[in-house]
């Protein structure tokens, strides 16, 4: 008798175990997970009540000072190189084992001396619609394209968001592609970030990509957008994952190219059985055709070692390097420019290259970019994102939303291009990304994909907007 109500009794709390884990199961993990971030004011003064609130959208024009001009060439044509020149071997005197080459820096000098025309680039770029609206007590640029239609037309949205050392520069050839395509209507806003180009620089500390991704739907919901879909690189990845998260009802797409995991132990395991045993642990047919070689931990911590010494400079001590890279248009070029050849080639290619590698663009779309940041004085201020991001990251106040998954509901299209920083395999991806709609590879373009293959690019949008 007493066996068997023993028996009953642990029936029951079985049963009652199965239920707990069935609710969990079924209906907990799917619930969209809830995610917040504080109300921060960035600008001088104390933050004006809601009612005193400035939500104008102001025109806005691209400045030209030829003054700007005539100092940088000055300051370019006095630029004192480095003496003397490592010889690597005869046939490749333009490696670049110790850094940006002193051949190519040479190049771009004269070429910013003698050739590169600002003023004609700011025309180029007033034939776009610029604006500033001010949110969280910083004026916004962004800039605004969208076709002539009737008032009741309905449009969809595409927030477009760059990254360092980018600029709003980075979309506007795919802007100009949409602007022209027959097969939708589009409002393509393209912001430039806090702290980046044309928008303020915040004044109090604290600019993380979260407090980003609170001022990003501010002003889609300001443009009038209450749904809209976000596409972005480098920071951009991680400041739309975060729009993902905080708004999941507003985001109807997030199309990224740079995967931002959040690594679990388990994650860490199959990595390591994937690197030591085989890959198919880890990664599917064709990722193992897309990646070839390439899939090699200890390979890929030396290339960590080597091209990660940006980030920690500017994750601890961003207005040191800052003085530097403000005073010297060949120091700002050099620092810059090494990152656009290196995170768009192999080793190998730069090396080959007779210029570093920056031959996949234009020297035009590379100064142009280095100009914006130039005459701006923003360099600085756009390195601070890695300090407050890291400061963010080890105080844990944003622990639940740096490591959480985004909701089920939300699209994602991961875009992998040949040369990026990071390939995150799908099974990793899919962690923190469960609804992947679409997952494209190309064997060229990297980092900087939207302006180095712009209509591959355009066409893996055009893709993700026709499955959602």
């Amino acid at each position: 008798m007493g066996l068997s109500r023993l028996n009953r009794v642990i029936a029951v709390c079985i049963l009652i175990a199965a239920i707990i884990y069935g609710w969990k199961t079924l209906f907990e993990a799917r619930r969209p997970p809830c995610y917040s971030v504080d109300v921060k004011y960035f600008g001088s003064g104390v933050s004006p009540s809601t009612d005193a609130e400035d939500l104008s959208i102001k025109p806005f024009q691209v400045p030209f000072d030829r003054s700007q001009v005539d100092d940088m060439i000055s300051r370019v044509s006095k630029t004192r190189f480095y003496e003397p020149q490592i010889a690597v071997d005869n046939r490749h005197v333009n490696k670049s084992s110790y850094g940006f080459n002193r051949q190519t820096a040479e190049s771009v000098r004269e070429y910013l001396i003698n050739t590169f025309d600002w003023k004609k680039t700011v025309q180029e770029l007033n034939t776009f619609n610029h604006f500033k609206t001010n949110i969280a007590g910083l004026d916004i640029h962004f800039v605004r394209v969208r076709k002539n239609a009737q008032a009741n037309e309905k449009r969809d949205a595409i927030l477009f968001l760059h990254g360092w050392p980018g600029s709003f520069l980075e979309y506007l050839d795919v802007a100009r592609q949409f602007n022209s395509s027959t097969t939708g209507n589009y409002d393509i806003i393209i912001p430039s970030l806090p702290g980046y180009g044309y928008s303020d620089a915040p004044l109090r500390g604290g600019m993380n990509p979260p407090q980003m991704a609170r001022i990003m739907q501010n002003l889609m919901q300001r443009l009038g957008h209450s749904s809209y879909v976000v596409c972005g690189g480098d920071w951009g990845s991680f400041i739309g994952t975060h729009m993902a998260q905080l708004y999941p009802g507003h985001v109807r797409g997030l199309l990224i190219t740079l995967v931002t995991p959040a690594l679990t132990a388990k994650h860490y395991i199959q990595l390591g059985l994937a690197h030591f045993l085989t890959p198919t642990i880890l990664l599917d047919f064709d990722e193992q055709d897309f990646l070839e070689e390439r899939f090699n931990a200890k390979r890929y911590l030396e290339f960590l070692w080597k091209e990660g010494g940006y980030f920690h400079l500017q994750a601890t001590r961003p207005d040191t390097i800052g003085y530097a890279l403000n005073d010297s248009p060949i120091g700002l070029a050099a620092y810059i420019l090494e990152k656009w050849s290196r995170w768009s080639n192999t080793q190998h290619d730069v090396d080959q290259s007779i210029n570093s590698g920056l031959d996949r663009f234009t020297l035009d779309q590379l100064l142009s970019n280095v100009m914006l940041y130039w005459t701006t004085g923003t360099i600085t201020s756009s390195m601070r994102l890695y300090y407050e991001h890291i400061t963010s990251l080890t105080s844990g106040h944003y622990d639940k939303l740096y490591y959480g998954p985004l909701a089920a509901s939300v699209p994602v299209g991961i875009i992998n291009f040949r040369n990026e920083l990071l390939y995150v395999p799908r099974t990793i991806a899919r962690a923190r990304y469960p609804n992947i709609k679409l997952w494209s590879y190309h064997n060229s373009g990297g980092h900087f994909a939207s302006i180095e293959q712009p209509r591959e690019y355009y066409r893996d949008v055009e893709t993700f907007l026709s499955r959602l």
